[in-house]
This record gives structure tokens, sequence and C-alpha cells, in this order.
């Protein structure tokens, strides 16, 4: 009798279908033969999937191949899907839809029952790094330069006279019209307009706008780390860049050792190990605007020659070599 061949795992990573820079990943793991799956949350009912508590070990069955990983086999985790699936409960969504996305979202954190592997980035990690608000006290108490930084549902300051400010959701403010989403960018607004404005029913984070300013992106992968400076032409942008993200130039950026430094002990101290953060340049200054813990960068592979998806496959491959060492 003919026996299925296993395939064990060494590295796990957990996305979707349409995701670029997880296709980055897997493209760099294929040429270094290395073990992985890639758990696609779009395909979840293709997959047969069986996980022993006894034996922390999980069984996944796909296209007719059998793989295998248990705590002693799996070394790294790449965590690109969200921890929370913002639209589970729509109405438009039928019940057994609604089913489908929650159990399967809590099947993904259960997943962190693998906590001797390295993660990129942990759930529990990833949820408490997207408060913008501990992102800011952070980066402050680190010693980054940070905008002064309010959260209200009214402006009052009367004494503040068509001042700009910048203006922009707590959370990700993704939204859905119809059958269509709509993203809600940052934006560029006056004192007097925000203060005729009607915020009662949504709280906002208020910044005081930074000009002339440069848009920076900084990617850290563990203990590298890799910078852009964002232009039009060679001008900064005004206002909310990604409004005009086909249109832009992605530029190698060398940041101040210190600078670097403190980018890099932020995503430590948020208990991460990948984090994209987003700075801006101005009158001398650098200024920490956010972190976020899964933030896009397979465009600036393309955009800039960044090496990032080699960073963070020399990190997935690390985990395994300071685990098999240790």
């Amino acid at each position: 009798m003919k026996t299925k061949k296993v395939n064990e795992i060494e590295i796990l990573i957990i996305s979707n279908t349409l995701d670029f820079s997880t296709d980055y990943i897997c493209l760099e793991l294929d040429r270094r033969d290395a073990k992985y799956f890639r758990l696609n949350r779009d395909q979840f009912n293709s997959y047969k999937i069986e996980l022993h508590l006894s034996t922390m070990s999980l069984d996944i069955s796909s296209n007719g191949k059998e793989f295998y990983l248990s705590e002693n086999s799996l070394k790294s985790v790449y965590f690109r899907a969200p921890t929370f699936l913002r639209d589970i409960y729509q109405h438009s969504i039928p019940p057994e839809e609604q089913l489908y996305r929650s159990q399967w979202a809590a099947f993904i954190r259960d997943l962190a029952i693998f906590e001797n592997a390295l993660w990129i980035n942990h759930p529990v990690a990833t949820y408490k790094a997207e408060n913008k608000l501990l992102q800011l006290k952070y980066a402050g108490l680190l010693g980054l330069e940070c905008p002064d930084t309010t959260i209200a549902n009214f402006y009052s300051k009367e004494n503040s006279s068509n001042t700009n400010l910048m203006i922009k959701s707590i959370d990700t403010g993704l939204l859905r019209i119809g059958d269509k989403e709509a993203f809600i960018y940052s934006n560029l607004v006056t004192s007097d307009e925000l203060r005729d404005s009607y915020l009662s029913s949504s709280p906002i984070i208020i910044q005081p706008y930074l000009s002339p300013k440069i848009d920076l992106r900084i990617t850290v992968v563990d203990n590298q780390v890799a910078a852009v400076k964002i232009v039009m032409g060679d001008k900064g942008v005004e206002g909310d860049w990604r409004k005009y993200k086909n249109q832009l130039d992605f530029v190698a950026f060398e940041l101040p050792h210190k600078t670097k430094e403190l980018c890099v002990n932020l995503v430590k101290s948020l208990g991460l190990t990948f984090g994209a953060i987003d700075m801006i340049q101005s009158n001398g200054k650098i200024y920490f605007i956010e972190i976020n813990p899964t933030g896009e960068w397979g465009w600036l592979v393309d955009n800039s020659g960044l090496q990032i998806h080699k960073q963070i496959s020399d990190c997935l491959q690390e985990g395994i070599k300071s685990k098999d060492d240790s």
C-alpha cells in the first residue's frame, strides 16, 4: 500500500492569493529551497486542517498534498493577514459567510499557540501596535520627535484662526458604500474649516500640519533599516502622498544613524520584528507619524530597488538557524 508523502513545514506564511508582497517572499523562499507553506485566507475552504493541542501539531491537506508542522518543526511565521476582519458582520453578508469569516479568523489567532516560532509579526503584538496613540507614546519616550496630537470629536481652539491642520481617522478608514470600498485619507484642513465641521459622531486625530515637508517611508526588518523619501519631481507632496501614488518617485534615503537606531528600538518596544514607519522631514527635524505592523512594501521593491523581500526571507531563515542553534 502506497503512503502519501508528508511535507514538513518550517516556515508558515499566512496571507491571501492577491497579496503582491507575499509573492515576493514565496519566490525568494522557492529560490532558497525553503520548506514553507502559504496558507491563504481567501482559500480556507479548499484546505483540510487538523490542529492537535495534545501534540501541538497542525496537519494540512491541499491540492492532494499533505503538510505537517509541529512546535518543534515550525521555526518562523510570516503573518500578512489582518488581525481582525473588520467587515465580518455586515448586514449584506449571509449568516454562513459571517460564520466562515469569524471562525477562520479565530483559527488564525489560535495559531499563536506556536509561541516558540519567530513571528513576523505576532498577532497579539500586531493588535497592540495598531494603536496610533500608543505608537506616538512609545516613539516620544524613546526620543523621536512627534507632532502635537489630539483625539477629539470637536474643535474648539478659538485662539487659532486659519491654521493648517492634518486630520486622520483613528483606525484604518475603510468603508463599504454599496458594492464598492472607500478609503479615508489624511486630509489637510484649516482650523476654521474644522471648527465649522460636524464631528460629534466620530472622533478623529488632529495634528498641526508640517510644512514644508518631505515624506519618508522607513521599513524595519529586525535590525535592518531601509528608507525612501517620497517626492513628486524633486519636491515634497502637499497633504497625503497616497492620493498621488502613481505620480511619485521613491528615492533611497540615508537616515541619520541615531534615527535608524530609534526606529529599530521602536519596532522592538512594540514586540514586532517588522514595521513600516511613516516619518516627515520638516524644518531641519524628522518627525515620527505612525507605524504599520502589516504595512505594504512590495511597491518599494519595484520603485526604489530596496531588497525588502530578501531581508524578510533572511529573517525567517535566521529564525530557523537561531532555534536550531539553541
